[in-house]
């Protein structure tokens, strides 16, 4: 009880704690799922889940990043309730929009997509990981931890109790229903607040006027970054199958942890680098260049494991039809390793406040994507794929580290 009390107490534990309760969740659930569906439904699940994902960049990048920034200007409490209310409505009509392309596209959609379509389970899923992902969001845009952390754990326990009285139906179509609904239940928290706080919003088209402004540029980053991070994972669905789709995403999910380590470690180091790039650039780039080599061993034992057992990891993942996926682990393995060159500079471009170049990085990586992926999907099959995601990360990490040397910063030579 007295470390549940400390934990509640504490926003920064609340935050960590939250995280874990989040990351763990889904990691876990995609594990559940890639042992419980078949490898083609995976497939179809993964697929569904990486194009949620690029819905929820949009969101991100006209509804909650501009309201990160802008919330803070306002004082009066009137006006707080306005924005929230107009925020909210906000994001019906996008997702209302985005609804209606859905089945416009359905028409376009392969016979596979048939049952989704009739049972509207793909739209439940979709509004209720974007309700869930909004009202996460912005409680801790308000500096309300309490509340995400309630949001996570009812998810949590909502979805556990759906898989168990579903355990004898389970399919593409329960999985995507039971998550759906466990999203917009797990989001009342938010719905009561804003009920609460209800407050007709006068002012509305001037909050729509700031998010145009702001959300024009993160908009255009925010779909850059999907497409150059999932383009080739998506694309190699048409090119390979559905299958191998499915196997690419459970590995990808796999190492999601160590994605989530990275950005934690991003988080806690820049602060400091930044600190000392005020005072000292050399000490700075010392630092960075410590803390670089001591990760890279760490790193570098934890992918040598991953690279050496391959197919122990993946048969424990997914169970014993993604056997002969075990190479997957091994070339994403390599990927991880590029991936980990890249946040000491990811880093140094963030402390010199060069934003502008990690839109540029990203754009050209997609460009790269777009001009090779079907030689090496259509000659190299996933690993092809895997190469082309290697392949981005080198172009960024070329470009980035040019502009940080154009701006006198030569992290290493």
């Amino acid at each position: 009880m007295s470390l549940i009390k400390k934990i509640l107490n504490s926003p920064s534990i609340l935050v960590l704690a939250d995280q874990a309760v989040y990351s763990g969740a889904n990691f876990l659930l995609t594990l559940f799922l890639a042992q419980k569906l078949d490898i083609k439904s995976f497939g179809l699940f993964s697929t569904i889940v990486i194009v949620t994902y690029l819905v929820m960049s949009i969101t991100n990048a006209l509804i909650i990043q501009p309201f990160q920034v802008s919330i803070s200007r306002l004082s009066e409490d009137s006006k707080k309730k306005e924005y929230y209310v107009s925020l909210f409505l906000g994001l019906v009509v996008l997702l209302a929009f985005f609804m209606f392309i859905v089945k416009l596209l359905a028409l376009f959609f392969p016979t596979q997509w048939a049952e989704i379509y009739k049972s509207n389970a793909l739209i439940c899923f979709v509004v209720g990981y974007i309700f869930q992902d909004f009202f996460r969001k912005f409680f801790l845009a308000i500096s309300k931890v309490l509340p995400t952390f309630i949001i996570d754990v009812v998810f949590l326990i909502l979805v556990v109790i759906g898989f168990y009285v579903f355990k004898n139906s389970i399919n593409l179509v329960s999985v995507l229903y039971i998550i759906g609904i466990a999203n917009v239940l797990s989001s009342i928290p938010g719905l009561y607040f804003l009920a609460r706080n209800y407050k007709s919003p006068v002012c509305w088209k001037s909050f729509l006027q700031d998010h145009i402004f702001q959300g024009k540029w993160l908009f255009s980053v925010a779909v850059l970054q999907w497409c150059s991070s999932n383009f080739f994972v998506l694309i190699s669905g048409v090119y390979l199958g559905i299958e191998a789709l499915g196997a690419l995403r459970l590995v990808q999910s796999f190492f999601g942890i160590i994605n989530i380590v990275l950005q934690t470690v991003e988080n806690y180091f820049l602060p400091k680098v930044a600190a000392l790039y005020n005072q000292n650039v050399a000490a700075a780039k010392k630092y960075l260049l410590q803390i670089t080599l001591y990760g890279a061993i760490l790193f570098g034992l934890l992918l040598s494991v991953l690279f050496v057992f391959s197919n122990p990891i993946i048969v424990l993942a997914g169970g014993d039809k993604y056997n002969s996926y075990g190479y997957v682990v091994k070339i994403i393995a390599i990927l991880y390793f590029f991936i980990f060159l890249s946040y000491p500079i990811r880093i140094a471009v963030r402390v010199m406040v060069l934003n502008k170049i990690f839109f540029i990085g990203y754009l050209l990586s997609f460009i790269s994507s777009v001009l090779t992926f079907h030689f090496l999907l259509k000659y190299s099959a996933l690993y092809g794929a895997v190469a082309g995601l290697i392949i981005n990360q080198i172009i960024m990490i070329l470009y980035w580290q040019n502009q940080l040397k154009k701006n006198h910063f030569i992290l290493w030579k």
